[in-house]
């Protein structure tokens, strides 16, 4: 077997194993929980939208009006409220600790 044929073999078992962790399979179920329900959907969205609105004022120079706040404010705290996305943004960083923890790994090895 070719050096790079063991490290192909050894990629994949990776990725079958991170596909089998918990942080995973919650993150992929939660995506599955989002895709089926509108409200939360339209929430992110409707929260996604303000941000690049206020982001872009804030490219141009504009100042971010107390009305601007506040509607941040109600989106984030729908957000929070929210069981579907409060547990995705859990389950986002439980995922993503996992992959800086891979990739902390990958990168110490022969250090």
């Amino acid at each position: 077997m070719s050096d790079q044929q063991a490290i192909l073999d050894a990629a994949d078992k990776l990725g079958q194993l991170i596909a089998a962790h918990p942080a995973t399979q919650k993150l992929e179920s939660l995506i599955k929980q989002l895709e089926d329900n509108t409200d939360s959907q339209r929430l992110m969205n409707d929260l996604n939208r303000h941000n690049q609105t206020l982001a872009e004022k804030q490219a141009k120079g504009e100042p971010i009006e107390v009305d601007d706040k506040r509607k941040l404010q109600e989106l984030q705290q729908g957000v929070a409220m929210d069981p579907i996305l409060r547990d995705m943004q859990m389950a986002q960083m439980d995922y993503v600790d996992l992959m800086r923890k891979v990739d902390e790994r990958i990168g110490g090895v022969g250090r």
